[in-house]
């Protein structure tokens, strides 16, 4: 091969080298403001009582059980109420008796209890023996599993939806066994709170 030929070949290759080393050489650069927005902190406080005081356990003894007689009941208000600032969503996640007895009428009556629990109803509807007619939210027998349908809503404290009266009655059915009668126990409520 002549040595022009040769010259011309590699001039022709660096031409093309250079050529497409050009195309694919790009750069893009774009600016812009992004407004952030603020970020808010707050505090989730649930809490427990009989609309006096709130407490995060709070001892329940408007419900006292030795009164109960097959085919009778007893009721009584509690309030959940958010003391944070932030809203939150609670429910029920258990209820059970928190004393264990060996005595064989305070066995009865925790095996044969039965537990309603009511929203909607004002705390002075809910004593005595009234008829309650507010949404049932539980009905049955102490469980730990036992939970409301779905999650009940408090604003941040200080507004009127901050607090929940729930009416809590405890039942004895009429077919319970006499053994069940004057037994004692005390009910245990669980709830659980999470930011909404």
């Amino acid at each position: 091969m002549s040595k022009p030929l040769k010259f011309a070949l590699a001039a022709a290759v660096v031409l093309v080298l250079g050529l497409s080393a050009q195309a694919t050489v790009a750069a893009w650069r774009a600016e812009g403001e992004v407004n952030a927005g603020s970020l808010k902190t707050g505090t989730l406080s649930l809490k427990v009582g009989n609309g006096l005081s709130a407490h995060s356990d709070y001892v329940f003894q408007e419900l006292q059980t030795q009164t109960l007689l097959p085919g009778t009941f007893i009721q009584a208000p509690l309030t959940i109420s958010n003391a944070g600032t932030a809203p939150l969503a609670y429910g029920l996640a258990g209820i059970a008796t928190g004393t264990e007895s060996s005595q064989a009428k305070d066995k009865a009556l925790a095996a044969a209890v039965t537990v309603s629990i009511y929203a909607g109803i004002p705390a002075v509807n809910c004593q005595g023996t009234q008829a309650l007619n507010g949404q049932l939210l539980y009905s049955g027998a102490l469980n730990s599993n036992a939970t409301f349908p779905s999650p009940r809503e408090l604003a941040s404290t200080g507004s009127a939806t901050s607090t929940d009266v729930l009416c809590v009655r405890l039942g004895l059915p009429a077919g319970a066994t006499q053994n069940a009668a004057g037994g004692s126990m005390a009910v245990t409520l669980s709830f659980t709170g999470q930011q909404k």
